[in-house]
């Protein structure tokens, strides 16, 4: 695990609206961080790189959702220029090759995403299906706070109180 997971963390919060269940490193040497990671319902590969100032930049990443995912979809290969291709579908990234081979990083996110679809088809126990209702619960929280009318009704009330003014210099 390196240091660099919070800022991992954050990004997959801001990004893709969720903490990651699990960040297994693919390559992290000086100015770069290559990850694989594991979501509630998808997995991704992401390539970082570090700043200066020790801030992470997302360079490229490579998104899996369970939906769009079959069995042996992720490809992995070594090029003739010694890097790591990894494709889904359409997408492709290139990686390092100084630490893994390519197998290695398809099988893990395979068998994740294995997990994933097996766990959607286990029926849920009582506390699973609340603490799915409490994020769901909290996600509505959140969108409606971000659709609330408030600010809209402030505005509309100066608006009005400038029409109201501008009415009476006309009016005199």
């Amino acid at each position: 695990m390196h240091p660099q997971n919070m800022a991992i963390e954050v990004w997959c919060e801001e990004t893709w609206g969720e903490r990651p269940v699990r960040i297994s490193d693919w390559a992290n040497h000086d100015e770069t961080v290559q990850v694989l990671i594991r979501l509630s319902s998808s997995v991704l590969i992401a390539d970082f790189t570090l700043d200066s100032h020790g801030k992470l930049n997302i360079q490229q990443h490579l998104h899996v959702p369970l939906e769009t995912w079959n069995p042996g979809s992720i490809q992995g290969y070594r090029t003739s220029d010694g890097k790591t291709r990894f494709q889904h579908r359409r997408q492709t990234i290139y990686l390092s090759s100084e630490l893994r081979v390519p197998e290695w990083g398809a099988a893990l996110l395979e068998e994740w995403l294995m997990n994933m679809r097996s766990n959607v088809n286990r029926p849920k126990d009582r506390t699973q299906r609340l603490n799915e209702m409490k994020r769901m619960k909290i996600s509505v929280e959140r969108n409606l706070e971000s659709a609330s009318l408030t600010k809209v009704k402030d505005e509309r009330k100066v608006l009005d109180e400038r029409l109201d003014r501008i009415n009476e210099r006309l009016a005199n």
